[in-house]
């Protein structure tokens, strides 16, 4: 097992996987002397490290409690889980949680474990399982998204998204920043099947939906702004920096494209990254996931945009009806001309009055001759 109460601590500790020789030893020394102990059922644990298995504690004589069996076998289900991830997955995780653990500092009603730690997880495991008094949410962290991966994973999110919402979870979804596409329009994101999967509803969209309900119907909306011609269901998406940088989270407010493939996604408003502090406020026990503030900032500015190219649009739409009048106009004085010409060619014609005159006598010759 990876997990132990850590006695003096007061907390569950996580046996890392990347100490040296000399941890490792000292790790055992530590053991020996009772610093650790099975979460479940208190008794004495050992560290033992290996190739196949890595670093893990172990109860005396690798005699294991049932919890602890069942805690290591959410665990191995974790890992086939997480095997198609990038080796960067450990590192932007252990950033993750390092932020959540100092927020539960803060907010003693917030409590945060891994995943497989949590024993309602069985069939999927998040990475994270976070608690806000009576909020709980299912964090996942996504990486290595290729055309190869594409398929399988969003299949996967899929089931995750259902089986963690019939738990009564909030799932959440991060994608590595490195996946991140915008489109030549700059205004919208070519997305993976898997991203697509991942979108989610956050307040903050219901917020834009609200915004976007009162600032103009939805076909107005449509053409002054050339937004997809679809139900505005605001989503986000949010991406979270690689593990080389400072880690931050971006969320897009989008509105789905329809049909469109590679999927492609209308967005709001331009992001802006947020630390996990930021991100991570609370607002009736529910993460905001982002800057109220500078959303609010944003939907002014959404209400001038739109103000400004529904008075282009009006001005053309005028231009588009003189045009209209113009050519009919001229379609009407070209009917005209047309009329005039043919009255004329008739007048002119050889086939005259007189024509038609000498034509009946001859008509009435004939026939009373023929009498």
């Amino acid at each position: 097992m990876r997990e132990a109460w850590h006695t003096n601590n007061k907390k569950t500790y996580i046996i890392p996987q990347d100490l040296t020789k000399e941890e490792i030893e000292n790790h055992k020394q530590i053991a020996k002397k009772g610093t650790f102990l099975c979460p479940y059922c208190k008794a004495k644990l050992y560290v033992k490290s290996g190739e196949i298995h890595g670093n893990y504690f172990s109860h005396l004589h690798s005699e294991s409690c049932e919890e602890s069996k069942k805690s290591d076998a959410r665990h191995s289900q974790y890992e086939k889980q997480k095997k198609s991830d990038s080796s960067r997955h450990p590192q932007i995780l252990a950033m993750m949680f390092d932020e959540l653990d100092v927020l539960s500092k803060v907010y003693p009603h917030l409590s945060n474990s891994y995943g497989y730690l949590n024993p309602e997880f069985t069939k999927f495991i998040p990475d994270i399982s976070l608690k806000i008094n009576e909020h709980i949410y299912a964090i996942t962290i996504v990486t290595n998204i290729t055309s190869l991966t594409d398929a399988t994973k969003a299949k996967n999110i899929e089931k995750q998204r259902e089986y963690y919402t019939a738990l009564g979870y909030d799932p959440l979804f991060f994608i590595e920043r490195s996946n991140l596409g915008i489109d030549i329009d700059k205004q919208s994101l070519v997305l993976w099947a898997s991203e697509k999967e991942a979108l989610t509803i956050q307040n903050a969209d219901e917020n834009w939906m609200s915004f976007l309900s009162n600032l103009a119907p939805v076909n107005e909306l449509q053409e002054v702004l050339n937004l997809p011609y679809t139900d505005l269901n605001v989503k986000s998406i949010m991406y979270i920096t690689p593990a080389d940088q400072e880690i931050a989270i971006e969320a897009f407010h989008v509105v789905e494209h329809p049909n469109t493939s590679p999927v492609k996604v209308h967005f709001l408003s331009k992001p802006y990254k947020l630390n996990f502090s930021q991100a991570f406020k609370l607002a009736n026990d529910i993460l905001t996931l982002a800057n109220l503030q500078i959303e609010l900032e944003n939907q002014s500015k959404y209400s001038e945009k739109f103000r400004q190219a529904k008075h282009i649009y009006q001005e053309e739409q005028k231009e588009k009806e003189q045009q209209v009048k113009i050519d009919t106009e001229h379609k009407r004085k070209s009917a005209e001309e047309k009329s005039r010409i043919y009255r004329e060619g008739f007048k002119n014609n050889t086939y005259n009055t007189l024509d038609k005159e000498n034509k009946v006598d001859r008509l009435k010759k004939m026939f009373n001759s023929n009498k």
